[in-house]
């Protein structure tokens, strides 16, 4: 298929009836003009124009359906032009967002209230992951943006920080740890452990011992939030969270303690992500502003997290 200029100005000669008015109307030089008629004829093997009198052309009857066709397909292009510009200029839409799954149930409805409050168009397909697979779903460009933690940056992705907190230990309630203000790593070595065994972030809570030089004793390992809970609940071993709910008890009625840790360890970041190739569009923009305003300024969800 030829490129747009040169139906764009097989149209123009047609519409000012040769090639000389054509030039002057949109300043084309005339060689310009005859040479992209010339390859629109032999792209499309048609005799679309005919020498009328000098300087003058006139359309065949091929040539007048085949510019008639033209015109639409410029004024389609035009439209669908406008409109791709739109998109970034838009402040409304849908986002295609990606939420860490067990963070989802804390953040997403914070998100949705702001987005409602404040009289936003905004509508969200939600889209729940590990962290591997959300750093996958950006990189491929299945979702816009995601809210996700940062435990192990990838170079593909560019993140801003809203929340930074330190992990806690979950402990059931009538274990002789609970009634500690804080647990140091060293006490739960013996204990056996609770893991959340999901990409990324295993490795994330391990690395917590391991820089202490301590290695936890793992008894369960389960990829469901409400499992941890309900298993450490139920006196099957502690498990090093980062956020908690509002509740202390887990699905099974059993009791849970929130216990900040003793140690020094690195906090762990929670925000936006969003692909570095991603071209900066008003709608993300806007969105990503409302997630800033309501996480990191308003600090709405500070209720989830355990401190000293």
């Amino acid at each position: 298929m030829l490129p747009y200029r040169q139906l764009s100005y097989a149209v123009a000669v047609a519409d000012h009836g040769g090639v000389q008015a054509a030039s002057e109307k949109i300043a084309i030089s005339q060689p310009a003009l005859s040479n992209a008629i010339q390859k629109v004829e032999q792209e499309y093997g048609l005799k679309i124009f005919i020498r009328d009198r000098p300087n003058k052309l006139a359309l065949t009857s091929v040539g007048r359906r085949f510019i008639a066709q033209a015109k639409r397909l410029i004024e389609n292009a035009e439209e669908f032009e406008d409109s791709a510009k739109n998109l970034s200029k838009n402040s409304s839409g849908k986002i295609q967002l990606g939420c860490f799954t067990p963070t989802a149930a804390f953040i997403i409805p914070i998100i949705l209230q702001a987005l409602e409050t404040r009289g936003l168009d905004i509508s969200l397909q939600i889209h729940e992951a590990d962290l591997d697979e959300l750093n996958t779903l950006l990189v491929q460009g299945a979702i816009d943006v995601a809210l996700t933690y940062n435990m192990f940056p990838n170079p593909s992705i560019e993140f801003e920080t809203l929340i930074e907190e330190k992990p806690y230990v979950m402990i059931a309630r009538n274990d002789p740890l609970a009634s500690k203000k804080s647990i140091a790593l060293k006490e739960l070595v013996e204990k056996g452990m609770v893991s959340l065994n999901l990409p990324l972030t295993q490795q994330y809570f391990l690395s917590c011992f391991s820089q202490h030089n301590l290695r936890p004793k793992v008894r369960h390992q389960t990829k469901s939030y409400e499992l941890v809970r309900s298993l450490v609940g139920a006196g099957e071993g502690y498990a090093i969270m980062i956020m908690r709910p509002v509740t202390n008890r887990a699905y099974n009625g059993t009791g849970l303690a929130y216990i900040p840790l003793a140690d020094d360890v690195p906090p762990a970041q929670y925000g936006l992500a969003i692909t570095n190739r991603a071209i900066p569009t008003k709608l993300i923009e806007t969105f990503s502003e409302i997630c800033r305003d309501t996480l990191l300024h308003e600090k709405a969800a500070d209720h989830y997290f355990v401190r000293r």
